[in-house]
C-alpha cells in the first residue's frame, strides 16, 4: 500500500514496486545466526535484474541483523544479508531496477523523506540485500566504529553489526546504497514520486 501518493501515479508505482521490490516467499531461517544457511528452501522468484536503493540518509529503526542466509532463486542459490526493521526512513529516496532500456527508476521529490513501516502495530519488515554501503552516523547510542565508512557484504560483516549481544536499535547511514535488494515489504510512503524508464542505470556498487 502506498500513501501520500497522487492517484494517477498509483498504478504506475504498483508496477515499479513489483520490478524494484519483488516479494520472495522465503522461509524463516531459525536462529538467524551469522553464516546460517536456509537449508533447502524451495525455489523462489528471482529479481528482474539488479535492484539498487540509494538515499542521502537511511535510518533503520528497530533494526536487527539476522545473519547471512542462502536463498534459492529460479536462477540458482545466492547469499544475502538478512535484516528486520520496524521502520525505515530514506532522505531523497532513489530506487532503480533492471538494466538497459528495461530499467525503471523511482525517485522521491528532492529534500523529502520516504518512510517504510512494518505491518500493524509493532510489526516488522524483512529484507535481503547483497551489499550495504554508506557512512555510519548513528548506532542507537552505541559508540561509532573507528572506520565509519562501511561496505557490508555476506563475506564482510563488521563486528558492531554481527555481535550476538546486539539488540534491536536504530542504525543511521549517510550516502547509503543497498544493492541487489531481493525482498522488501511493509507500507511505503513517498512524497512527490517520479517514475521513469531509463537506458542508463547506475552501476551496482
Amino acid at each position: 500500500m502506498l500513501g501520500r501518493t497522487a492517484r494517477p501515479l498509483a498504478a504506475a508505482l504498483a508496477v515499479v514496486a513489483v520490478a524494484v521490490l519483488p516479494r520472495l516467499d522465503v522461509p524463516h531461517v531459525p536462529g538467524g545466526a551469522l553464516g546460517a544457511r536456509a537449508g533447502a528452501p524451495p525455489p523462489v522468484r528471482s529479481a528482474k535484474g539488479p535492484c539498487v536503493l540509494r538515499a542521502d540518509r537511511l535510518v533503520l529503526r528497530g533494526a536487527r541483523f539476522r545473519g547471512v542466509v542462502s536463498l534459492r532463486t529460479g536462477t540458482g542459490s545466492v547469499r544475502a544479508l538478512k535484516f528486520t526493521v520496524r521502520s525505515m526512513d530514506a532522505l531523497n529516496l532513489d530506487l532503480t531496477a533492471g538494466r538497459g532500456r528495461a530499467a525503471m527508476r523511482l525517485r522521491a521529490r528532492p529534500a523529502t523523506t520516504s518512510t517504510l513501516k512494518g505491518p500493524g502495530t509493532g510489526g516488522v519488515t524483512t529484507f535481503y540485500v547483497r551489499r550495504l554501503t554508506g557512512r555510519v552516523t548513528g548506532l542507537g547510542g552505541s559508540p561509532l566504529p573507528a572506520d565509519r565508512t562501511v561496505s557490508v557484504t555476506p563475506d564482510a560483516v563488521p563486528r558492531w553489526l554481527s555481535h550476538p549481544a546486539t539488540r534491536t536499535r536504530t542504525i543511521t547511514l549517510a550516502a547509503a546504497t543497498a544493492s541487489q535488494l531481493t525482498q522488501f515489504g511493509g507500507r511505503l510512503s513517498i512524497r512527490g514520486p517520479q517514475l521513469r524508464t531509463t537506458a542508463r542505470v547506475p552501476r551496482d556498487t
